[in-house]
């Protein structure tokens, strides 16, 4: 009778034991997939974006929008896609508008460059562009930067293992 017990007692502690190992195998590849998914779909917004603003131009005779409350409508009918950290359709203040004084400034995608230092909330978009000297109204280059969970620029590591800013630019 004694030996039953312990038996099952023994069995039980190995079906932990066993659950146990398969969690510590497969939850840090769950969260893994997890934040590759929330990069993913920030990506798929700045693509969304850069869709809008390209449409925008496409019925502005080539000019692209100064501000991101230009191309608003041309976003699925105005409506912006759900931010992915905090599941609810992004709204007029997740996209960050700003402007370049540097001409090169919208493809520095260097870690340490000009923009690696935006900050805001997560899964903002910073919509930047960089206008012309003679017509402050004529925007010559735009650019896109998402910012992770940590309200960061969003950054991908290279073939030759070197990182990189994400910026989506005309």
């Amino acid at each position: 009778m004694y030996k039953k017990g312990l038996v099952r007692l023994l069995n039980v502690i190995i079906i932990i034991a066993i659950v146990f190992l398969i969690y510590m195998i497969v939850y840090p590849n769950y969260k893994t997939i997890q934040k590759e998914n929330k990069i993913a779909d920030m990506k798929t917004n700045i693509y969304i974006f850069r869709a809008a603003v390209e449409n925008y131009a496409a019925f502005h005779n080539g000019k692209y929008p100064l501000n991101s409350g230009q191309f608003k409508k041309y976003v699925d009918d105005g409506t912006f896609p759900a931010n992915p950290f905090t599941l609810l359709s992004m709204t007029d203040d997740e996209i960050i508008d700003n402007v370049y004084e540097d001409p090169l400034g919208f493809e520095d995608d260097d870690p340490d460059g000009l923009n690696s230092k935006f900050r805001g909330e997560p899964g903002s978009i910073i919509y930047s562009v960089y206008r012309s000297f003679g017509d402050s109204t004529l925007v010559i280059h735009y650019a896109f930067v998402g910012l992770d969970s940590e309200g960061k620029p969003l950054f991908y590591v290279d073939t030759g293992q070197k990182k990189h800013i994400f910026i989506l630019h005309d």
